[in-house]
């Protein structure tokens, strides 16, 4: 299939995307019509044959390992690694929860985190004393693995930072700090929030420990799911923080010596029942992905769009452009001169255009998925001078 008919047969499967000029997949992505039918199908089951059947018990492990299933594939390591989460929010927490801290021990992170990571970080220092150290990374252009080096020391136990940022889209080198943080011990935890669905991911060759990622994003699937990664040494380091029923391992609730039995995968950082129709809708969303889709022509189309992005606004007077181009991907940050930024997202979204604002740097940000279109940035670009026209004279 040309690449043309392609985008046109993505772009049926998603009416979001024909509604509206999508430029906002860092915050949801547009639902396919295979995760609305498998979410109806589900909730109609559920509706005729009840909660509590032998083979709706059966049904909801089956879904959960084809959830399972699906993110091994997508990160590159095995299903038993992976637990099913809400968003990548209780990934993180989870990492950062799960070691016994002690008074003066450090966490190495960064200033460019998305307050989904800051908030588990700075709970530890103020529940347990955690020294927090911060490597100040500006936009993420320069040298990263140095800045996080001069940071890393004998007392670190763990890092903490995304691959791809929220806030100015830079790929940061996770493979470069996990090597750093290895040499004195520390667990690296990595928020996928972005980068999950928008660039290849592979949790072996990084040699991370905790990759946590979200299903509504750019993998397109229903909000309450995401899923988490560790690795084997994590799971041999990290404690529970949070335990229910789902976590325990056949006949765990029986004491043995006092203590249950958790589940010797990464299962035992589930906690207990689950939406199954959001399940199911996050199955067949990574599955129309990976299938009909394929996540190599996904990752190739968005680093096209992100390169045309810059490439217009770069080109458009009074645009500066604050994303590092040569570490980046389909999230593009700017600024506009003379124009507020919330209140020019809100004049551009009168206008049927799609973006948001960010706080840090307050900037507009775009995030341009493989579904869309290059006359979606063509449209952003003309609806710009208006909205800001209108923007400054108020």
């Amino acid at each position: 299939m040309e690449s043309s008919e392609k985008i046109q047969s993505i772009r049926a499967a998603m009416p979001a995307v024909r509604e509206h000029v999508y430029l906002n997949t860092g915050t949801f992505g547009p639902l396919p019509q295979v995760a609305i039918d498998a979410m109806r199908a589900e909730s109609d089951r559920e509706f005729r044959d009840g909660r509590i059947t032998t083979a709706s018990y059966e049904r909801a492990n089956d879904l959960k390992q084809r959830a399972r299933q699906e993110v091994a594939r997508l990160l590159g390591c095995r299903p038993e690694q992976i637990a099913l989460t809400r968003h990548t929010t209780d990934g993180i927490n989870l990492a950062v929860m799960g070691r016994n801290w002690q008074p003066g021990e450090e966490l190495v992170t960064t200033d460019m985190e998305h307050p989904g990571a800051q908030g588990p970080i700075f709970n530890v220092a103020r529940r347990y004393g955690v020294i927090v150290r911060t490597a100040r990374l500006g936009t993420g252009a320069g040298d990263v693995a140095s800045a996080m080096a001069r940071l890393i020391g004998p007392r670190t136990r763990m890092v903490v930072l995304s691959h791809l940022t929220w806030n100015t889209g830079a790929i940061l080198p996770v493979g470069d700090v996990a090597e750093l943080a290895h040499r004195v011990g520390a667990l690296v935890v990595v928020d996928g929030a972005q980068s999950a669905g928008s660039i290849p991911v592979d949790v072996a060759a990084l040699g991370v420990d905790v990759y946590a990622i979200p299903g509504q994003k750019w993998l397109c699937g229903p909000e309450g799911t995401g899923a988490v990664y560790f690795s084997d040494a994590a799971l041999d380091q990290l404690h529970l923080t949070v335990v229910g029923y789902a976590s325990l391992a056949p006949n765990g609730l029986e004491p043995i010596g006092g203590y249950f039995v958790p589940k010797p995968t990464a299962e035992r950082f589930e906690v207990g029942g689950v939406h199954l129709p959001a399940i199911a809708g996050q199955v067949a969303a990574m599955r129309w992905l990976r299938e009909e889709v394929e996540y190599d022509w996904i990752f190739q189309r968005i680093a096209e769009l992100g390169r045309y992005a810059v490439g217009r606004l770069a080109a458009t007077d009074g645009v500066a452009v604050l994303t590092p181009t040569d570490r980046m991907a389909g999230l593009v940050s700017f600024t506009v001169r003379g124009a507020d930024p919330q209140r020019l997202v809100e004049a551009l979204a009168r206008r049927d255009v799609i973006v948001r604002w960010i706080t840090h740097p307050y900037s507009i940000r775009l995030s341009a998925g493989f579904y869309n279109t290059e006359d979606d940035i063509d449209r952003l670009i003309d609806a710009l001078e208006d909205a800001r026209a209108e923007v400054s004279e108020r």
